[in-house]
């Protein structure tokens, strides 16, 4: 028996457009939009009707840097109360960018098959780079959590596994062998899986940012990742000298320090419009996770003083390449659903509402390969909508002003 819905009398959000279409009705078929027409009076005896006059419909968010994995260290009740609160807020997809393919596949199928409720999962997998691993230590909790890519049959090794456990992108961090990362990218591209990466640590990337765009690489993880493609020259060279030497640890923290005391005015502000000319000629997405940096306190002063000069860093990087009109995509760096922290300081930084939502819809579901089914209200896409009370478009604050939220045609949250 169908399952057959109709939004009456909605205004929703047409991200392609970047228009709100007035007093539209929303025709939902099982978990898919069916049609959306001009409101009318007509009668629909088929379909439960539900009365959104005045309410806006927008396509269900993207959380575009998850690690989910962590929540199977959760209590159980606790892990499908986070789980649910992710589809509560609108967060219908999430993208995960590292963790173990059993703990990331039991999740996504217990979603799939009703036994709890919780957002669709897109998964990367394990973080790859080459040994040591930098995060090795998580290991021991969540084996498989990060995975040594030191040669090309490590290459082809990951490869099949990333297949074998229908992962839906790669994620690539840190440390990697130049001719090792462009076989991994060219094995990539055979089985159609978009690579996301993270340089690193904010200074000395094997792979910088400008290289991983140079090489095909269409989204970058972290605001941090462009510094070390913008230094000014002569510190540039200082870096790179050293970069290429053999590695002395109290060299490459003296120079660090010396870098991260100068902040701004060690780049270069014309290499930084040229790296976001780069970005928008190539198509390419930065998701910054300034979230993960907007911290006031950690264990020593020190850290608090590095923390505080990464989190200036990464909003200066990012205020620039949206003014250069670079694509964000939102994501926070956790296992958490506090997505619109985000999204409220892009918005201090002049994303525009639209922007914001795009990068939550639309952008996410382009990257991933799937905006046939995701990121966009239209028809024979999947039936996710967050309706809200109030226009999003005027306040980006309007998008935590929840009504109703639907995941495959289910409406699985009412604001009573």
């Amino acid at each position: 028996m169908k399952k057959q819905i109709l939004l009456k009398n909605i205004n929703y959000l047409d991200v392609e457009n970047e228009v709100i279409k007035e007093n539209v009705d929303i025709f939902i078929e099982n978990d898919l939009i069916k049609e959306i027409k001009k409101s009318t009076k007509k009668n629909f005896p088929d379909f439960k009707i539900i009365d959104c006059i005045n309410k806006y419909a927008v396509p269900g968010l993207f959380e575009s840097h998850a690690h989910l994995c962590w929540l199977t260290t959760f209590e159980n009740n606790e892990k499908e109360k986070i789980l649910e609160q992710f589809v509560h807020k609108g967060i219908t997809q999430v993208r995960d960018v590292g963790g173990p393919f059993d703990a990331l596949k039991k999740m996504k199928e217990d979603i799939s098959s009703n036994k709890m409720i919780g957002p669709e999962i897109f998964y990367a997998g394990p973080m790859l780079e080459r040994s040591p691993l930098h995060w090795g230590k998580f290991n021991e909790k969540l084996p498989g959590f990060t995975v040594s890519i030191n040669t090309e049959k490590d290459v082809d090794t990951i490869i099949q596994k990333l297949q074998e456990n229908k992962a839906s992108l790669i994620k690539t961090f840190n440390r990697f062998d130049l001719k090792i990362y462009k076989y991994f990218v060219k094995e990539a591209e055979k089985i159609n899986l978009p690579i996301t990466h993270d340089p690193g640590a904010p200074l000395f990337n094997s792979i910088p940012m400008d290289l991983a765009i140079d090489l095909g690489i269409k989204c970058i993880e972290h605001g941090k990742a462009p510094w070390p493609s913008v230094l000014k020259d002569d510190l540039q060279k200082e870096h790179n000298k050293l970069l290429n030497s053999k590695y002395k640890p109290e060299e490459y923290q003296a120079l660090a320090m010396k870098i991260f005391s100068m902040g701004i005015d060690s780049i270069s502000i014309e290499k930084l419009h040229k790296l976001a000319d780069k970005m928008v000629q190539n198509n390419v997405y930065i998701c910054p996770t300034l979230t993960v940096f907007n911290k006031s306190e950690e264990k020593d002063k020190e850290t608090t003083e590095i923390v505080k000069t990464l989190y200036m860093m990464s909003s200066f990087f990012i205020k620039e390449l949206i003014k250069q009109n670079v694509k964000i995509i939102v994501g926070i760096d956790s296992c958490m659903p506090d997505t619109f922290q985000e999204i409220k300081i892009l918005k201090n930084l002049g994303l525009s509402e639209i922007e914001i939502i795009k990068g939550a819809t639309k952008y996410p579901a382009d990257w991933l390969n799937v905006y046939d089914k995701y990121g966009s209200i239209k028809s024979n896409k999947k039936a996710n909508i967050l309706i809200v009370k109030e226009n999003p478009l005027q306040s980006i604050d309007n998008l935590e002003k929840i009504y109703m939220v639907f995941k495959n045609g289910n409406m699985l949250y009412k604001n009573e």
